[in-house]
């Protein structure tokens, strides 16, 4: 075994490939490493081809089955997997010599133009499925995050909840919250947010979410989310540029961007529970 990626060995084995195991190695690098890290039968069911094809495949580039395959994906996203303390700069970013702001602003300008570019990069199809979720008011919708992108869910959940009934943000799925976990229905949906590092715990939830046949909508950031695999829709979102660590700036701009479209797609009933919502709280506030 090398070090050579199974992307790069699955690319270089294209041309030489069967038309099936063709389709395996598209399906794979179409969703990589996501799709390698589901089961062979389900990357097969991606594919439209039959398991023994996916091992097939499998053994084409080198590896002795599709369990292989998946040790040497693993290895890869271990390798990403590394904390803060490792990414730490030998200099700080920017000109040695500039001060405070002036590295302030080039970071913001550096992490601006990588959140418009992993955006604009979002399927069409993902962001109009993620938004009809958001807007089917007929579904309750459930909202967890991690140890930081828990900041993500809350604040989401804290503008949803003026748009639309049935909004609840799981603080703690596997005790207070666990009633919840129980009931899960194929109605309901679980917008869960998983950042780098990402958390066991974020992936046992989709799992039962997915056992109990509701819907998952994930948003991460552009690495290989272990969670992409038992999620039905999957928003990227990324500003992370040379920063020690990962930024949810892109994040928090793709939720605040997702309110008013789901406001429309609400229509009418999302404008009069605001009136509502700010009605009630007239008295609390001071202008």
């Amino acid at each position: 075994m090398t070090d050579e990626t199974v992307a790069a060995r699955a690319g270089a084995a294209l041309p030489s490939l069967s038309k099936a195991e063709r389709r395996v190695g598209r399906a794979l690098l179409a969703d990589y490493p996501s799709a390698g890290l589901a089961s062979a039968a389900r990357l097969a069911e991606r594919a439209e081809v039959s398991p023994p094809t996916v091992l097939r495949f499998a053994q084409t580039l080198g590896y002795e089955g599709f369990t292989d395959l998946q040790v040497a994906l693993r290895a890869e996203l271990t390798a990403q997997s590394n904390g803060p303390i490792t990414r730490l700069p030998a200099t700080p970013a920017g000109s040695a010599d500039a001060g405070p702001l002036d590295r302030l602003l080039h970071q913001a300008r550096a992490q601006n133009e990588r959140a418009e570019e992993t955006l604009a990069q979002m399927p069409g199809p993902a962001v109009d499925a993620a938004i009809a979720l958001l807007a089917d008011t007929s579904r309750p919708l459930y909202l967890h995050g991690g140890r930081f992108s828990h900041l993500l869910a809350m604040h989401l959940a804290a503008h949803l909840e003026q748009l639309r009934p049935g909004v609840r943000l799981l603080t703690d799925p596997t005790g207070r919250d666990l009633g919840t976990m129980i009931e899960l229905t194929r109605r309901d949906v679980v917008m869960l947010f998983d950042y780098h590092r990402y958390q066991r715990s974020a992936a046992d939830l989709a799992a039962r979410v997915h056992r109990a046949g509701a819907t998952v909508l994930l948003v991460t950031d552009d690495l290989a989310c272990p969670v992409a695999p038992e999620a039905e829709v999957v928003l990227t979102a990324s500003s992370t540029v040379g920063t020690t660590y990962q930024s949810m700036a892109a994040g928090f701009l793709l939720t605040e961007l997702l309110i008013p479209l789901v406001m429309d797609a609400v229509g009418e009933p999302a404008r009069t529970r605001m009136a509502l919502w700010e009605e009630q709280r007239r008295s609390e506030l001071l202008d």
